[in-house]
């Protein structure tokens, strides 16, 4: 019986990695992204394009604080990019390419809790696959969500500016090839 190690290394291509800070300018200045009222608190990440590179959207935590359901009315919502632009928003789950067509609302029972994501329509396209432009955010960058939410049968509209405080352009990381980084090994056993 002969025992012999066989070292496996995964050779990885380089990843990006950026960082950035943002603050809430409307409807009250805030350096932590988090909103709340009588009737929901709302929490907000940037959505990292792909590769971390550059950011394609507003990720957020909404939870329904009041004693009855919400809905948030995804066709009257929108976003407004750093360029000045509205655009119609897409949600998670909505197919690429019905991005266009009616959404129906997402209704949020009392006490519940939605994470979502918001990406302009106008910045989804196909070319040789689908594919999502980054919102071009850059430092000193403003950018807004609206946000359309039936409450009670009133449709009350939570309008949300941000600023990008610093926005860090994309370092290239390589990652590091050693037996402990790899971390893949084989036992090799031989008669």
């Amino acid at each position: 019986l002969t025992l012999g190690w066989a070292l496996f290394v995964v050779i990885a291509g380089s990843i990006a990695v950026s960082a950035a800070t943002f603050r809430i300018l409307q409807p009250v200045q805030s350096d932590v992204l988090l909103y709340s009222d009588a009737n929901i608190e709302i929490s907000f990440t940037m959505r990292p394009g792909e590769y971390g590179i550059g950011y394609e959207g507003i990720s957020f935590t909404i939870a329904n604080k009041s004693t009855h359901a919400i809905a948030i009315d995804w066709d009257r919502s929108s976003i407004t990019l750093p360029n000045g632009q509205t655009s119609n928003i897409m949600h998670e789950g909505t197919l690429f390419i019905s991005r266009s067509a009616s959404t129906p609302p997402t209704t949020i029972p009392p006490g519940g809790k939605l994470y979502d994501s918001a990406l302009p329509t106008r910045n989804v396209f196909y070319s040789d696959g689908w594919q999502i432009q980054s919102m071009a955010i850059k430092t000193g960058s403003q950018f807004g969500l609206y946000l359309a939410i039936n409450d009670d049968g009133t449709t009350s509209g939570y309008n949300f500016t941000f600023e990008a405080v610093k926005v860090e352009e994309p370092v290239k990381v390589e990652p590091e090839l050693s037996a402990l980084s790899a971390g893949f090994f084989l036992l090799l056993i031989t008669l």
